[in-house]
């Protein structure tokens, strides 16, 4: 399953606000905020994907809270909803961006719907917003993030085979993401809608794999007081991500061969066959082709399996990446965590890009959050990070590789700010200078140095 989308709630009564929550929190992460004034501080920790608020509050009204919510978040969906409608109240709230208007009282499936369109709105404007920026290198696809060509290349590769039902065999060391690509070929398929679950077999005790997979009949062993069904059947019409599948255990290698050929399994304590409408997404970080020759794994599943094999690169052969992943886990964390969004400063940055990453990306989140916890000032600082960065950082590295890199990923970071700096002052270089604080011939530069305008003729 995908992560519930962000929807910010706004309203001066407790009651209201918990209406919205009973109503909506199944399917949304619902926050909620007694007024405007606390609410604009959390756009800065973390992306909403809509906004539901009152129109009339004590302070800062509804229509006035639309207006500035809009100016930090152009693009966010905002809902008005009142008690006190009338057709002024209604032509001054679109003309100032309202998505759409909601009388009181409403029923809860009025509410649901227009939630749901406003979502779906954002995701496409979003998606929009996506197919632009792969023009500049960078992009963000199902929340794999990168601008390295080595990610371009995996989901160049995941888009085209995505759709299809074939089985995926995912390779890459431990943290690289492996799961989260396996969700995005879900999400990108027909099978969107079906379920997604995930088993890790060494999770699994070797006597119980198989009964957990296929399921098993009532009495089929001791302890079995009633027949539970497996994964297989639980993931009917929808996928199974089987990961650290080298640890698959040898007598359950043909029957998951027979479940991939020809589409059936048979539960423990039982003979019938059942059929298994599911696609298989198998992931590993050992040398699969090692265990084939050395009589571990059977080489006809690893041909299976590997029909299209996608690799995973390491962090460490990603590092221009570096950037753009801090900035997505800053985002994903700052909220959850109650803490503003803030960045590495100089330091830290370059410690977090010359790092080696043994544990990859999930190495790398599990520092911004740190970062995130301990900061005290107005970024994150190397003294905030795990001691194992402070103590690279103190070993000297070869300096022209270490400097490369360093310079490399400042660079992408670099672009990207001004990238956003020019879109939030409308193409204008002379306001995003000033928003920057920096000088109009400084900035040309730097916007012309990245090919963001023409370099001005020389007079």
């Amino acid at each position: 399953m995908s992560e519930k989308p962000n929807l910010m709630v706004v309203d001066d009564l407790d009651s209201a606000r918990q209406m919205v929550k009973r109503v909506l929190g199944r399917s949304y992460a619902v926050y909620d905020f007694p007024s405007v004034a606390e609410a604009l501080p959390a756009l800065d920790r973390a992306a909403f994907d809509v906004v539901v608020t009152d129109l009339r509050m004590p302070g800062i009204d509804g229509i006035e809270g639309l207006r500035r919510f809009k100016a930090k978040m152009p693009d966010i969906p905002v809902i008005l909803v009142t008690a006190f409608a009338t057709v002024e109240t209604a032509v001054e709230a679109m003309k100032a961006g309202a998505f759409d208007y909601l009388k009181k009282p409403f029923e809860p499936e009025e509410l649901e719907l227009v939630v749901a369109r406003a979502v779906e709105h954002g995701r496409l404007r979003r998606e929009n917003a996506r197919l632009k920026s792969a023009l500049s290198g960078e992009f963000s696809v199902q929340g794999i993030v990168g601008r390295s060509q080595g990610m371009k290349d995996v989901v160049s590769m995941l888009e085209r085979i995505a759709p299809s039902d074939v089985p995926i065999l995912i390779e890459g060391e431990s943290g690289t993401g492996k799961d989260l690509l396996a969700r995005a070929a879900h999400a990108m398929s027909a099978r969107a809608s079906g379920p997604y679950l995930a088993l890790n077999m060494s999770a699994i005790p070797e006597n119980l794999a198989e009964a957990e997979l296929f399921g098993h009949e009532k009495g089929a062993f001791t302890g079995a007081e009633q027949a539970r069904e497996g994964f297989f059947a639980e993931a009917q019409g929808g996928t199974l991500f089987l990961d650290e599948v080298g640890l698959l255990p040898p007598a359950l290698q043909p029957k998951l061969l027979r479940v991939l050929q020809d589409g059936e399994y048979i539960p423990v304590g039982s003979r019938k066959a059942r059929k298994a409408n599911v696609r298989v997404v198998a992931a590993t970080n050992e040398d699969l082709q090692r265990s084939v020759r050395e009589g571990k794994f059977r080489e006809d599943l690893w041909f299976r399996l590997r029909v299209v094999p996608l690799r995973l690169p390491p962090l460490r052969d990603r590092r221009e990446d570096i950037p753009f992943l801090i900035e997505h886990f800053v985002a994903k964390h700052a909220l959850r965590l109650s803490r503003p969004p803030l960045r590495p400063d100089a330091d830290a940055m370059k410690a977090l890009i010359d790092h080696p990453w043994p544990g990859n990306i999930r190495e790398l989140e599990h520092a911004i959050e740190r970062g995130l916890l301990l900061a005290r000032g107005e970024a994150i600082t190397l003294a905030d990070l795990p001691p194992e960065l402070s103590q690279s950082a103190a070993q000297e590295p070869a300096a022209g590789a270490a400097e490369g890199r360093y310079r490399r990923a400042r660079d992408a970071w670099e672009r990207k700010f001004l990238e956003d700096l020019l879109r939030e002052a409308g193409g204008s270089v002379g306001k995003a200078a000033e928003l920057a604080g920096i000088h109009r011939s400084t900035l040309y530069e730097k916007l012309a140095r990245y090919g963001l305008v023409e370099k001005e003729p020389a007079r």
